[in-house]
């Protein structure tokens, strides 16, 4: 089980974003782009599948999700916080972790 971060505009992630943060929104801050990814084929049927990830960007290196008006990013590392503060702060938002401490 991955451990997210969750920035959002509100109180607590756990009773949702108070302010729900946009896609349009989102991709006017600088270095946010929708984040794609090329089908995979398999060589051997040819078969190519391709996964939805119309709720997906990315932020440096940082690959997220956007639903219900919050971003949820899985933290992998140390330096996520880190990488996703400036995020947060062009948002407006906080981040705040599954067990519900701030960064």
């Amino acid at each position: 089980m991955a451990y997210n971060l969750h920035i959002f505009r509100g109180t607590d992630w756990t009773d949702g974003a108070d302010d729900p943060i946009t896609a349009d929104e989102l991709l006017s801050i600088d270095g946010v782009e929708k984040f794609s990814q090329p089908p995979i084929t398999n060589p051997r049927t040819g078969l190519s599948m391709s996964m939805g990830m119309n709720n997906m960007y990315s932020f440096g290196k940082a690959v997220f999700m956007l639903e219900d008006g919050m971003i949820t990013v899985a933290c992998r590392n140390e330096d996520v916080p880190d990488v996703m503060r400036p995020l947060a702060e062009a948002l407006g938002a906080v981040i705040q972790g599954d067990e519900e401490e701030y960064y």
